[in-house]
């Protein structure tokens, strides 16, 4: 009810902090959305042991922010996502 589309939507999914997260990550954005409408920054703790990878999606509908939510939920390294 707070966000309106078309417009832009933001998902933050912290996991481990090795490049295969942020691959997954980016791989399951684009399975719904086109590379073009997928926008992606990552930062790593300290230690680099973690990491939180940033999904700002150029979202046209609900339906495509629930649908990469969907498939970040599958990730199995997936700690916490907001």
């Amino acid at each position: 009810a707070v966000h309106q589309f078309p417009g832009e939507y933001v998902i933050k999914a912290f996991g481990p902090g090795h490049p295969d997260f942020h691959t997954a990550v980016l791989a399951a954005a684009h399975a719904e959305l086109h590379p073009e409408r997928v926008h992606t920054q990552a930062r790593s703790t300290a230690t680099g042991a973690r990491q939180c990878v940033t999904l700002t999606l150029h979202a046209e509908r609900v339906e495509e922010v629930e649908a990469v939510y969907e498939r970040l939920h599958l990730l199995e390294s997936l700690f916490l996502i907001l």
